[in-house]
């Protein structure tokens, strides 16, 4: 994965964030289970204003992260704990909500960019729905959105948490296919 965008996170544990003193509070979010247990192991670092926010795998990520937030008023810092998909999600959605890249920590429990083998969300740039895939990069998947075959793109998006997918003959396809 040397040749995508993602993003390289530089904390690999929670003893390596840097805690903002002045934060008024701090949200720890742990996207699933291995993350809770890192962020259990390490109670001692947080900080006392610091709220720990589990987000199963099971669950709907989006209300989970929208309930955090609904108390969220200005000065809060965030930190993501996890692996790959579920942590941009909700990095995704923290952004989405108004918060700034400095306000965000990302601490990875996975490879090197965080993502487990082959686990990708994959955007459509035709329909604009995300699709959970197991793929590599230049491998094909189909669209949950418009049941098109998207080529999975080594581009990233951190907006949308997702690599960007594509129909490898887009650019033949007539104005009225297009359309379609």
């Amino acid at each position: 994965m040397a040749s995508t965008s993602v993003p390289r996170w530089p904390h690999r544990t929670l003893a390596d964030v840097e805690f903002d003193a002045h934060a008024t509070r701090h949200l720890v979010f742990a996207a699933g289970p291995d993350a809770v247990t890192h962020i259990m192991a390490r109670t001692s670092v947080l900080p006392e204003v610091a709220t720990v926010v589990e987000v199963p795998e099971s669950s709907n990520v989006q209300d989970v992260v929208a309930l955090a937030l609904a108390g969220a008023t200005v000065g809060p810092r965030f930190v993501v704990v996890g692996t790959g998909a579920s942590v941009m999600r909700i990095r995704a959605l923290i952004i989405e909500a108004g918060a700034i890249d400095a306000e965000v920590t990302v601490v990875h429990l996975g490879g090197e960019d965080g993502f487990a083998a082959m686990e990708r969300d994959v955007f459509c740039s035709h329909c604009h729905t995300v699709t959970p895939a197991t793929s590599r990069i230049d491998e094909m998947v189909i669209c949950a959105g418009c049941d098109v075959e998207l080529v999975v793109y080594h581009h990233f998006s951190r907006r949308h948490a997702a690599y960007l997918g594509y129909r490898p003959d887009s650019e033949e396809l007539t104005e009225r296919e297009r359309a379609e």
